[in-house]
Protein backbone atom coordinates (compact mmCIF):
# COMPACT_ATOMS: atom_id res chain seq x y z
CA UNK A 1 0.00 0.00 0.00
CA UNK A 2 3.43 2.12 -0.42
CA UNK A 3 2.55 5.45 -1.76
CA UNK A 4 4.12 6.08 -5.41
CA UNK A 5 5.41 9.72 -6.01
CA UNK A 6 5.77 9.38 -9.54
CA UNK A 7 3.63 7.94 -11.97
CA UNK A 8 5.26 6.56 -15.23
CA UNK A 9 7.79 9.59 -14.24
CA UNK A 10 10.45 7.78 -16.56
CA UNK A 11 8.31 8.19 -19.56
CA UNK A 12 7.83 12.11 -18.72
CA UNK A 13 11.24 12.77 -18.44
CA UNK A 14 11.99 10.76 -21.73
CA UNK A 15 9.36 12.62 -24.09
CA UNK A 16 10.43 15.70 -22.60
CA UNK A 17 14.55 15.28 -23.40
CA UNK A 18 12.87 13.73 -27.22
CA UNK A 19 11.03 17.13 -27.30
CA UNK A 20 13.86 18.99 -26.76
CA UNK A 21 16.25 17.42 -28.81
CA UNK A 22 13.97 18.52 -31.11
CA UNK A 23 13.41 21.71 -30.65
CA UNK A 24 16.82 22.17 -29.95
CA UNK A 25 17.80 21.32 -33.45
CA UNK A 26 15.53 23.47 -35.61
CA UNK A 27 16.86 26.17 -33.33
CA UNK A 28 19.89 27.67 -32.22
CA UNK A 29 20.22 25.46 -29.98
CA UNK A 30 19.35 27.48 -26.80
CA UNK A 31 15.99 25.42 -26.53
CA UNK A 32 14.80 25.13 -22.82
CA UNK A 33 12.97 21.87 -20.98
CA UNK A 34 9.69 23.02 -19.81
CA UNK A 35 9.76 20.83 -16.10
CA UNK A 36 6.55 18.18 -16.36
CA UNK A 37 5.52 18.72 -12.51
CA UNK A 38 4.59 14.84 -11.39
CA UNK A 39 1.04 13.77 -10.07
CA UNK A 40 0.08 14.23 -6.38
CA UNK A 41 1.00 10.94 -4.57
CA UNK A 42 -1.84 8.97 -3.35
CA UNK A 43 -2.01 7.41 0.34
CA UNK A 44 -5.50 5.37 0.75
CA UNK A 45 -5.24 2.90 3.54
CA UNK A 46 -5.52 3.19 7.54
CA UNK A 47 -3.08 5.10 9.38
CA UNK A 48 -2.11 4.92 13.37
CA UNK A 49 -1.04 8.64 14.33
CA UNK A 50 0.59 9.49 17.82
CA UNK A 51 0.20 13.22 18.74
CA UNK A 52 2.30 14.56 21.60
CA UNK A 53 0.98 17.99 23.67
CA UNK A 54 3.60 20.27 24.33
CA UNK A 55 1.49 23.27 25.25
CA UNK A 56 -2.01 22.42 26.22
CA UNK A 57 -4.43 25.08 28.31
CA UNK A 58 -6.35 21.91 29.47
CA UNK A 59 -7.22 21.94 33.57
CA UNK A 60 -7.80 17.97 32.75
CA UNK A 61 -4.46 15.88 33.99
CA UNK A 62 -3.26 14.45 30.18
CA UNK A 63 -1.37 11.19 30.36
CA UNK A 64 2.23 10.66 31.77
CA UNK A 65 3.16 10.89 28.23
CA UNK A 66 1.28 13.21 27.08
CA UNK A 67 1.10 11.40 23.51
CA UNK A 68 -2.58 10.61 22.31
CA UNK A 69 -3.42 7.67 19.91
CA UNK A 70 -5.55 8.91 16.43
CA UNK A 71 -6.62 6.39 14.46
CA UNK A 72 -7.38 7.76 10.67
CA UNK A 73 -8.34 5.73 7.25
CA UNK A 74 -7.62 8.37 4.45
CA UNK A 75 -8.52 8.52 1.19
CA UNK A 76 -7.20 10.92 -1.54
CA UNK A 77 -8.13 12.09 -4.78
CA UNK A 78 -7.49 14.66 -7.72
CA UNK A 79 -9.71 17.05 -5.55
CA UNK A 80 -7.79 16.82 -2.24
CA UNK A 81 -7.68 14.14 0.95
CA UNK A 82 -10.05 12.94 3.09
CA UNK A 83 -10.26 10.83 6.08
CA UNK A 84 -12.14 9.96 9.06
CA UNK A 85 -10.49 10.00 12.67
CA UNK A 86 -10.64 8.96 15.81
CA UNK A 87 -8.92 10.00 19.09
CA UNK A 88 -8.49 6.58 20.65
CA UNK A 89 -8.92 7.31 24.62
CA UNK A 90 -11.93 8.04 27.21
CA UNK A 91 -11.48 11.61 28.43
CA UNK A 92 -12.62 12.17 32.10
CA UNK A 93 -15.91 13.70 32.71
CA UNK A 94 -14.41 16.71 34.11
CA UNK A 95 -15.37 20.33 32.93
CA UNK A 96 -13.30 23.49 34.10
CA UNK A 97 -13.21 27.15 32.65
CA UNK A 98 -16.01 25.87 29.53
CA UNK A 99 -12.83 23.31 29.08
CA UNK A 100 -14.24 19.62 29.37
CA UNK A 101 -12.67 16.56 28.83
CA UNK A 102 -9.21 17.71 27.69
CA UNK A 103 -7.88 19.35 24.28
CA UNK A 104 -9.46 16.30 21.95
CA UNK A 105 -12.91 15.99 23.91
CA UNK A 106 -14.64 17.66 20.74
CA UNK A 107 -12.87 16.58 18.13
CA UNK A 108 -14.51 16.18 15.08
CA UNK A 109 -13.97 12.90 12.66
CA UNK A 110 -13.94 14.44 9.60
CA UNK A 111 -10.89 15.41 7.98
CA UNK A 112 -9.77 17.60 5.04
CA UNK A 113 -6.99 18.13 3.24
CA UNK A 114 -4.08 18.00 0.64
CA UNK A 115 -0.85 16.02 -0.28
CA UNK A 116 1.54 17.53 -2.95
CA UNK A 117 3.82 16.02 -5.29
CA UNK A 118 6.58 16.11 -2.30
CA UNK A 119 4.64 14.34 0.01
CA UNK A 120 3.63 17.63 2.26
CA UNK A 121 0.31 16.64 4.08
CA UNK A 122 -2.11 19.10 5.13
CA UNK A 123 -4.91 18.12 6.69
CA UNK A 124 -7.47 20.07 9.45
CA UNK A 125 -10.54 19.04 10.79
CA UNK A 126 -13.25 21.72 12.09
CA UNK A 127 -16.45 21.76 14.31
CA UNK A 128 -19.38 24.18 12.81
CA UNK A 129 -20.66 27.02 15.09
CA UNK A 130 -17.58 28.07 16.43
CA UNK A 131 -16.08 24.62 17.73
CA UNK A 132 -12.71 24.24 17.58
CA UNK A 133 -10.57 23.66 14.62
CA UNK A 134 -7.69 20.75 14.45
CA UNK A 135 -5.26 21.38 11.50
CA UNK A 136 -2.04 19.22 10.78
CA UNK A 137 0.73 18.64 8.70
CA UNK A 138 3.93 16.58 8.11
CA UNK A 139 5.86 14.68 5.46
CA UNK A 140 4.21 11.25 4.25
CA UNK A 141 7.29 8.90 2.48
CA UNK A 142 5.94 5.39 1.46
CA UNK A 143 3.93 4.17 4.83
CA UNK A 144 5.44 6.75 7.06
CA UNK A 145 4.84 10.16 8.30
CA UNK A 146 7.16 12.29 10.06
CA UNK A 147 8.45 15.80 10.78
CA UNK A 148 4.54 16.55 11.93
CA UNK A 149 3.16 19.47 14.06
CA UNK A 150 -0.44 20.11 15.05
CA UNK A 151 -2.76 22.92 16.47
CA UNK A 152 -5.58 22.68 18.08
CA UNK A 153 -7.76 25.74 18.70
CA UNK A 154 -11.14 26.34 21.12
CA UNK A 155 -11.59 26.13 24.75
CA UNK A 156 -8.93 23.74 25.23
CA UNK A 157 -6.22 24.47 22.84
CA UNK A 158 -3.10 22.59 22.39
CA UNK A 159 -0.21 21.77 19.95
CA UNK A 160 2.69 19.99 19.30
CA UNK A 161 4.10 17.26 16.86
CA UNK A 162 2.47 14.60 15.62
CA UNK A 163 3.64 11.20 14.02
CA UNK A 164 2.55 7.89 11.88
CA UNK A 165 2.74 5.45 10.05
CA UNK A 166 0.31 3.55 7.90
CA UNK A 167 -1.11 -0.36 8.50
CA UNK A 168 -1.67 -3.00 6.69
CA UNK A 169 -5.27 -4.33 6.12
CA UNK A 170 -6.89 -6.63 8.71
CA UNK A 171 -7.46 -9.24 6.92
CA UNK A 172 -6.14 -13.26 7.55
CA UNK A 173 -6.60 -15.81 10.34
CA UNK A 174 -5.69 -14.80 13.68
CA UNK A 175 -5.06 -17.63 16.21
CA UNK A 176 -3.30 -18.20 19.45
CA UNK A 177 -3.89 -18.52 23.07
CA UNK A 178 -6.33 -16.54 25.61
CA UNK A 179 -6.34 -16.68 29.10
CA UNK A 180 -9.64 -15.86 31.63
CA UNK A 181 -8.37 -13.30 34.66
CA UNK A 182 -11.46 -15.26 36.45
CA UNK A 183 -10.58 -18.36 36.12
CA UNK A 184 -6.83 -18.67 34.53
CA UNK A 185 -7.98 -20.89 32.30
CA UNK A 186 -6.80 -20.86 28.72
CA UNK A 187 -8.93 -21.21 25.49
CA UNK A 188 -7.61 -21.81 21.59
CA UNK A 189 -9.29 -18.84 19.82
CA UNK A 190 -8.86 -18.63 16.20
CA UNK A 191 -10.56 -15.30 14.14
CA UNK A 192 -10.50 -15.06 10.66
CA UNK A 193 -10.65 -11.54 9.76
CA UNK A 194 -11.74 -8.80 6.98
CA UNK A 195 -12.06 -5.24 6.80
CA UNK A 196 -14.27 -3.65 5.06
CA UNK A 197 -13.15 -0.87 2.11
CA UNK A 198 -14.52 2.63 2.74
CA UNK A 199 -15.69 3.76 6.63
CA UNK A 200 -19.74 3.38 7.62
CA UNK A 201 -21.50 6.07 8.36
CA UNK A 202 -20.26 6.14 12.19
CA UNK A 203 -16.59 6.79 10.29
CA UNK A 204 -15.28 3.09 11.14
CA UNK A 205 -13.98 0.42 8.91
CA UNK A 206 -16.28 -2.65 9.09
CA UNK A 207 -15.02 -6.18 10.55
CA UNK A 208 -16.57 -9.35 9.14
CA UNK A 209 -15.19 -12.43 11.52
CA UNK A 210 -15.41 -16.37 11.43
CA UNK A 211 -14.11 -17.61 14.92
CA UNK A 212 -14.06 -20.65 16.97
CA UNK A 213 -13.06 -21.03 20.01
CA UNK A 214 -11.53 -24.65 22.12
CA UNK A 215 -12.70 -25.97 25.45
CA UNK A 216 -14.49 -22.87 26.39
CA UNK A 217 -18.23 -23.59 27.31
CA UNK A 218 -21.20 -22.19 25.60
CA UNK A 219 -18.89 -21.18 23.10
CA UNK A 220 -18.50 -24.25 20.75
CA UNK A 221 -19.34 -21.92 17.88
CA UNK A 222 -20.14 -18.19 16.91
CA UNK A 223 -21.45 -16.35 14.51
CA UNK A 224 -20.95 -12.41 13.79
CA UNK A 225 -23.22 -9.96 15.06
CA UNK A 226 -25.61 -7.97 13.09
CA UNK A 227 -25.07 -5.49 11.23
CA UNK A 228 -21.55 -4.80 10.80
CA UNK A 229 -21.85 -1.42 11.10
CA UNK A 230 -23.48 -1.55 14.99
CA UNK A 231 -21.08 -4.07 15.97
CA UNK A 232 -17.60 -4.07 14.39
CA UNK A 233 -15.34 -1.34 14.30
CA UNK A 234 -11.64 -0.51 13.37
CA UNK A 235 -9.56 2.49 12.86
CA UNK A 236 -5.73 2.96 13.47
CA UNK A 237 -4.35 -0.18 14.91
CA UNK A 238 -7.68 -0.84 17.23
CA UNK A 239 -11.02 -2.97 16.69
CA UNK A 240 -13.67 -4.35 18.16
CA UNK A 241 -15.93 -7.17 17.00
CA UNK A 242 -19.15 -9.05 18.61
CA UNK A 243 -20.17 -12.27 18.13
CA UNK A 244 -23.16 -14.59 18.92
CA UNK A 245 -22.84 -17.47 20.70
CA UNK A 246 -25.69 -20.43 21.54
CA UNK A 247 -28.30 -19.57 24.42
CA UNK A 248 -27.98 -16.10 23.64
CA UNK A 249 -24.02 -15.69 24.81
CA UNK A 250 -22.44 -12.60 23.52
CA UNK A 251 -18.53 -13.00 22.55
CA UNK A 252 -16.65 -9.51 22.35
CA UNK A 253 -13.18 -9.49 20.92
CA UNK A 254 -10.84 -6.55 20.81
CA UNK A 255 -7.23 -5.93 19.52
CA UNK A 256 -4.40 -3.40 19.03
CA UNK A 257 -2.75 -4.83 15.58
CA UNK A 258 1.00 -4.66 15.68
CA UNK A 259 2.75 -2.18 13.44
CA UNK A 260 3.17 -5.13 10.45
CA UNK A 261 0.17 -6.32 10.60
CA UNK A 262 1.35 -10.23 12.17
CA UNK A 263 0.15 -9.90 15.91
CA UNK A 264 -2.98 -9.14 18.03
CA UNK A 265 -3.26 -8.29 21.45
CA UNK A 266 -6.24 -9.34 22.54
CA UNK A 267 -8.75 -8.95 24.82
CA UNK A 268 -12.29 -10.94 24.97
CA UNK A 269 -15.53 -10.53 27.28
CA UNK A 270 -18.46 -12.78 27.50
CA UNK A 271 -21.50 -11.93 28.82
CA UNK A 272 -24.90 -13.23 28.10
CA UNK A 273 -26.64 -16.72 28.02
CA UNK A 274 -25.43 -19.79 30.56
CA UNK A 275 -22.14 -18.20 30.54
CA UNK A 276 -21.30 -15.93 33.16
CA UNK A 277 -19.59 -12.58 32.73
CA UNK A 278 -15.87 -13.31 32.15
CA UNK A 279 -12.94 -11.56 30.78
CA UNK A 280 -9.71 -12.24 29.49
CA UNK A 281 -6.74 -11.34 27.71
CA UNK A 282 -4.22 -12.85 25.04
CA UNK A 283 -1.84 -12.62 21.36
CA UNK A 284 -2.80 -13.88 18.68
CA UNK A 285 -0.65 -14.40 15.39
CA UNK A 286 -1.19 -14.18 12.14
CA UNK A 287 -1.26 -17.99 10.25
Amino acid sequence: MAASRYVAGGSYVTLALFLGLIIGCGSTGKGTLTPISPPPASIPGNWEFAATIITSASPVPLPSSETLPIGAFLTSAASGVTGSAWVQMAFPNICSANCCGGPFAEFSNALTGTLNADGLLSLSSTVPNGGPVFTMTGTMSGTTFTGGTFNLTGNCPASGTITGFELPSLDGTYAGTVTSRDTSQSYNLSATLEQSTTVNARGFLNVSVAATVTGYPCLTSVTPALPLEQNSGLLGDQFSVTMNGAGGALLSLSGILSQDGKTIAAAYGVSGGACKLDYGTGTLTLQ
